[in-house]
């Protein structure tokens, strides 16, 4: 008898057996499954109340935490807000408040950078975001950030490094503005143009230095200098939001060569529509760029709650880049595609989350734009293709999309009523061409002290071809005021 035909017998035969163990076995897992999961507290499904909840006064509303500082109308007190004054000619009234807050970020990592033959780096690393906002009215603001302690390349962080290359202290103190715009209403700022109230003059705007996000952040994620304007609440036929904004940027616009141009524009088109079931976004970018050549990218998404499926959640995306000249190697400028899909459900009994991430690259996509630190287009999968952002430690698995294809799954239990967090995760991704394969297991562990600070703790360890094993491990302290 054929070989193959034999084995095709058995397996038929055998199928009953099979099924029989299945059915026993069912049980006994489930059960145990129950015995396991949730890893994380069991939180009871909320009804709604029968008795009379009385509402909170002064005096017992939880205590707020105070920003760095704050003049004018406290950010989120209670009480009389001030009455502000009427701007002349424009007819606003504005109620200035003075902000500033900061987030400190201070951390203790180890780790190898994936390639033989290298040394394992290890530092002392720091990076200060500190924001100032001079609020107007509640659509009208100007906001100011600084980044003094780095200027926003790996090795350009303030640090002080105990093994690896250039060992010792690296001091980047500055003052550069890393953020800077004024954004608002023009039916707020200027009241007068429609005083009844019946002109179409509500657009949103921004204009200056400000960090841009779409398609979450693998069409672009990077801070430049953007003027854009946005209509929302149009209306369309059985959808509860259409929203279209448009963008012109002329400076500061990174096409993933950790250099900021200064000649390239860029000009976007966005469109966004809440519907019956899912949520669309569609979004255009032409860059036209006198130094590395220009390019279009295209993104499109659906964003959905999938009913009568327990709970789970899904999106689904798409986003193709296309070389309008010679595509430029390194992740610079390229023809291709990234798919992504995100599944996500909570589970039953407690509110973590358990997610598989999966996506497809096909040729060499790059993005539009993206900061120097950050992660490549896939940083949005799992922990392990995200970069943290702080110094020269970087993403534990390779984050670019050159004809590749991978997956991160992983298990986020919550405890203490949300105020620590544990991230369990297994990522893998697989070259179609060439030989650039990995596997990666890794955890996060976040811990609230306080109102202010949170603790983190991390590590991985990732199997890698043609390359070493790659493996770290990091100590992060947050500090908010």
């Amino acid at each position: 008898m054929n070989p193959i035909l034999r084995k095709g017998m058995c397996i038929v035969s055998a199928l009953p057996i099979a099924a029989v163990l299945v059915v026993g076995v069912l049980p006994v897992t489930a059960t145990l499954a129950d015995s396991i999961f949730p890893l994380g507290d069991r939180v009871p499904v909320h009804t709604i109340k029968e008795e009379y909840v009385p509402f909170k006064g002064s005096g017992q509303i939880p205590y707020r935490p105070e920003l760095l500082f704050e003049q004018g109308d406290r950010f989120l007190d209670t009480g009389k807000l001030d009455a502000g004054f009427e701007v002349p000619l424009l007819g606003a009234v504005w109620q200035p408040r003075l902000w500033s807050y900061v987030i400190n970020r201070t951390a203790l990592q180890t780790f190898d950078n994936h390639a033989a033959g290298t040394e394992r780096e290890t530092e002392i690393a720091n990076r200060m975001d500190l924001f100032v906002n001079l609020q107007l009215t509640g659509t009208e603001k100007l906001l100011l950030g600084l980044r003094p302690f780095d200027n926003n390349l790996p090795r350009r962080f303030s640090r002080y490094s105990l093994e690896g290359a250039n060992k010792g202290t690296t001091n980047e103190l500055n003052i550069d503005v890393e953020t800077l715009f004024f954004e608002g209403d023009v039916g707020s700022l200027l009241p007068n143009l429609d005083r009844a109230g019946m002109t179409p003059v509500d657009f949103g705007f921004t204009i200056g230095r400000q960090p841009i996000v779409f398609q979450e952040g693998i069409l672009i994620a990077d801070t430049i200098d953007a003027v854009g304007f946005v209509r929302n609440n149009l209306v369309f036929p059985n959808t509860s939001n259409l929203r279209i904004s448009g963008m012109w940027a002329w400076n500061r616009l990174d096409r993933n060569d950790r250099a900021r141009g200064v000649k390239a524009n860029m000009y976007g088109l966005f469109g966004f529509v809440d519907a019956n079931i899912s949520s669309y976004n569609l979004d255009a970018i032409l860059v036209d760029d006198n130094g590395n050549g220009d390019g279009f990218y295209l993104g499109a998404s659906s964003i959905q709650r999938l009913r009568g499926w327990g709970g789970i959640s899904t999106a689904f995306r798409i986003n193709s880049s296309f070389a309008l000249e010679d595509e430029i190697g390194g992740n610079v400028i390229g023809d291709g595609t990234l798919v992504t899909a995100e599944i996500s459900s909570l589970v039953a009994g407690s509110d973590d989350i358990v997610y598989f991430n999966t996506f497809a690259g096909i040729d060499n996509y790059t993005q539009a734009g993206r900061e120097q630190i950050l992660g490549g287009p896939l940083a949005n999968t799992g922990i392990l293709f995200a970069s943290p952002n702080l110094s020269t430690h970087g993403a534990e698995i390779n984050p670019f999309t050159d004809d590749v294809v991978g997956f991160a799954m992983g298990y986020q239990a919550f405890y203490d009523h949300h105020r620590r967090n544990l991230i369990l995760e297994i990522a893998s991704r697989k070259a179609t061409k060439g030989e650039s394969d990995a596997l990666g297991l890794g955890f996060q562990l976040q811990q609230a002290v306080g109102r202010r600070v949170q603790l983190q703790l991390e590590s991985f360890y990732t199997f890698q071809e043609n390359q070493n094993d790659a493996s770290g491990m990091r100590f992060e302290v947050q500090v908010v005021y």
